[in-house]
């Protein structure tokens, strides 16, 4: 898309931008080539971010806002990753239960 913005420009590539020009179009690249968020960026993601929560919570000179904040910010992050982790886990216990009924 970008390269035929270009081309309706009358550039032929991106050399022909200035400095500025150039770091723009590298940005919108950028922004343009990334794929959207999946559930594995997400599993990777929000446990390592809860734990940052949990840290932060932790520390005695926290201001009260500062406190509260990361206390419904914990509870988010926490509620979200059981609930993107719930059907992997119902699906384990089944099967768990499952082979140790019919000894599998």
């Amino acid at each position: 898309m970008i390269d035929q913005i270009l081309e309706k420009l009358g550039l032929k590539d991106v050399s022909e931008l200035n400095e500025v020009e150039r770091a723009t179009w590298s940005e919108w690249a950028s922004i343009l080539s990334k794929q959207d968020v999946t559930i594995e960026d997400l599993k990777a993601f929000l446990p390592k971010e809860l734990e940052r929560a949990n840290l932060e919570l932790r520390k005695f000179e926290n201001a009260k806002e500062k406190d509260q904040f990361y206390k419904a910010y914990s509870s988010l992050l926490d509620t979200i990753t059981k609930f993107i982790s719930g059907p992997t886990k119902q699906r384990e216990a089944l099967i768990a239960f499952l082979k140790q009924k019919y000894k599998l």
